[in-house]
């Protein structure tokens, strides 16, 4: 075992190589504005849908699972921005549960109340199986919901939860590695979160769709339509009556 003195030499040799080794991180990563820039505007429409329609819609309660969904997201953005990878993937995994528990929760108030007390729990698998027999679902398919993105997302981001292979972060180099400017991890990031986003409101436009036909809440379509490709517009048009504003 190391002496007392050696430890605490150690640990400052290593607090100061990280901060440098983050720096360096950020700073490369920089260069990749444009892609965290489109990120944030994705993630935009979640505190879009939180202010302009759920906060007025739901309890309390079922909010808070939004907000720390929609917190999750922003940490796993900013994560990404230090080059963090796993991390940020798990981060976006556990945001894709609070949606979803947040959806469960509002349509099960008593169930709700036990969670509160700790006496329940539901599984993602619970809740997909919950939500593709959902009344305002069904009509429209799980695909044209979200679902089988979120499904898929899901189980990609579990795999970098479980540490799989190709989700490592020292992969073969044979010490740790605390932050990477890869460039191919950022991309498999964006392209995470892309889905996964997108998912995500493809699904609350299922659920409150009703809420944003005509001209309602102009806001919150336009800032839906920064999440959601403009080749699934028409579709929505078409399925919900909800015309996203494309920028």
């Amino acid at each position: 075992m190391q002496p007392p003195r050696e430890i605490e030499v150690n640990f400052d040799n290593f607090s100061a190589l990280w901060r440098q080794e983050l720096d360096d991180a950020l700073g490369s990563l920089a260069r990749h504005r444009s892609v965290y820039l489109d990120s944030y505007k994705r993630l935009a429409s979640l505190n879009a849908w939180r202010e302009m329609l759920l906060s007025n819609r739901i309890s309390s309660g079922s909010l808070g699972f939004f907000l720390e969904a929609q917190n999750d997201a922003l940490v796993s953005h900013v994560l990404a921005r230090m080059g963090s990878w796993r991390a940020a993937l798990k981060a976006l995994r556990s945001s894709v549960e609070n949606v979803l528990a947040c959806l469960y929760y509002k349509d099960h108030p008593v169930e709700l109340e036990l969670w509160e007390a700790g006496k329940h729990k539901i599984e993602f698998g619970e809740l997909w199986k919950y939500f593709s027999r959902h009344p305002k679902v069904v009509p429209l398919g799980i695909q044209r919901a979200g679902l089988i993105d979120i499904r898929n997302e899901y189980s990609t981001l579990s795999r970098a939860v479980h540490g799989f292979a190709s989700f490592r972060m020292t992969g073969g180099a044979g010490s740790t590695a605390l932050w990477s400017d890869s460039r191919i991890s950022l991309g498999a990031w964006s392209t995470r979160e892309r889905r996964t986003v997108c998912g995500v409101n493809l699904l609350l436009l299922a659920i409150f769709g009703e809420e944003l036909e005509g001209t309602r809440l102009p806001g919150l379509r336009s800032a839906i339509g920064l999440a959601v490709p403009r080749r699934m517009h028409q579709g929505i048009r078409t399925g919900l009556h909800v015309n996203l504003r494309s920028a």
